[in-house]
């Protein structure tokens, strides 16, 4: 039997539709990258305030955040529609889609331990098949600038999906699955930090905002700890990786001009 939307999910749609073509962006290969990599993002974002919800934890927060979040999924979903430039950029597009359809029902219902459970049955596969959107582009890119745009976007995809994964455990998932997950994502966010630590173009805005994302990192950790202890402070995460989410925003749209400025030196130079 298909999903019966709710009004508020009915609406976003309807905003979404008629608003994309007044408010879409003309975008560019770069920005294409970075809003790909969003999408990865808000898969994960919006999967942390259903949680949230169901949690309890900062529920007026939550709602507005998760809102928004579907809505600009919607929004970008179609800007990349339109924009596809290569056959597997568009088939890759055409698997998010239906997967989008089902997540985003869910994520607008009710909140619950048996809603959230469903949700992270479904995550992983939306998680994905956004995250093969992002390959197809930087294919065709063929920049390394760009493959930096895709780590930093991923950057900040981490972070929600560490918080996502530390919620689950606070409403009592704590199988390997979700343990394993919010370890592997953890390490990763270490190892893409470095990565773009070390790259050898960044420019000195771009090395200053790294190192105060390198401390908060830090930071953060000192909060995932107290897991071991069984002690939870799901308020204290979310607030800590709402932050390491809006630097690594920034920072990769640094990223994403200096990819658009390499682009263009290495246009002029074939000329």
């Amino acid at each position: 039997m298909p999903h019966k939307l709710p009004l508020r999910a009915a609406l976003f749609i309807f905003f979404c539709f008629f608003s994309v073509q007044i408010l879409a962006d003309v975008l560019t290969l770069g920005s294409a990258i970075n809003k790909s990599g969003r999408q990865r993002m808000l898969s994960q974002n919006i999967l942390k305030n259903h949680l949230a919800l169901a949690l309890d934890v900062d529920v007026v927060r939550a709602r507005q955040e998760l809102d928004r979040s579907v809505a600009l999924f919607e929004e970008q979903l179609q800007e990349l529609q339109e924009y596809a430039p290569s056959r597997p950029v568009r088939d890759a597009l055409a698997v998010v889609e239906p997967l989008w359809q089902d997540y985003r029902a869910l994520a607008l219902g009710p909140a619950s331990r048996a809603s959230a459970a469903q949700m992270l049955e479904r995550n992983n596969a939306l998680l994905k098949s956004c995250h093969q959107v992002v390959l197809e582009l930087q294919e065709f890119a063929g920049r390394d600038s760009a493959q930096m745009v895709n780590i930093a976007g991923r950057q900040r995809m981490l972070s929600q999906r560490i918080a996502a994964y530390y919620f689950a455990q606070a409403l009592g998932f704590r199988d390997d699955d979700i343990t394993g997950n919010f370890a592997t994502a953890r390490r990763e966010y270490g190892e893409g930090l470095g990565t773009l630590i070390a790259y050898p173009a960044n420019t000195p805005e771009l090395r200053q905002a790294l190192k105060k994302v390198e401390s908060q990192w830090a930071l953060s950790n000192t909060g995932f700890e107290q897991l071991e202890d069984g002690r939870y402070v799901p308020h204290v995460i979310a607030v800590t990786t709402s932050g390491m989410l809006r630097r690594m925003d920034d920072i990769t749209g640094l990223y994403e001009n200096l990819d658009t400025t390499l682009a263009g030196g290495a246009v002029a130079a074939a000329h």
